[in-house]
């Protein structure tokens, strides 16, 4: 049975789960961002066939728009593969940092648990103690 306080456990535990979620919220704005950019292209397929059916030179060269319009989604899309691979990392350190936070608050709440019973037991055993002196007086 430990007396100490698990306060700085606590307190280191509760900075790395904070700067987990941090990392955290940083993929995910870059899937938010890499998913934009995706939506983005789709949409200017549409405006760019409209223009390239308005003239022969448009036409030619729609080709080479298109391959890289595809090109580029499919970059963005292992772009983001990797993202989710780093997430699903990171949501498991996340997940295991947050288990060893609540378990040090599970200690300290547990040790302060203990302390208070020992702290009324001690009560107790005085007024117990005065009590029994105050028997003795009246018999």
């Amino acid at each position: 049975m430990s007396t100490r306080s698990h306060a700085p456990l606590i307190r280191l535990a509760r900075f790395k789960v904070e700067e987990l979620q941090k990392q955290m919220a940083e993929i995910d704005r870059a899937r938010a961002a890499i998913d934009d950019q995706i939506e983005r292209l789709e949409e200017s397929v549409p405006e760019e066939q409209a223009v390239a059916s308005e003239s022969r030179e448009g036409f030619v060269a729609y080709g080479s728009y298109a391959r890289s319009v595809i090109k580029r989604k499919e970059n963005l899309r292992a772009s983001r593969e990797e993202v989710d691979v780093q997430a699903k990392g990171l949501r498991d350190r996340l997940e295991a940092a947050f288990s060893e936070l609540k378990k040090y608050e599970l200690l300290e709440e547990r040790r302060l648990a203990r302390i208070e019973e020992s702290v009324r037991a001690a009560e107790q055993a005085e007024m117990d103690e005065i009590g029994a002196r105050l028997r003795g007086v009246a018999h």
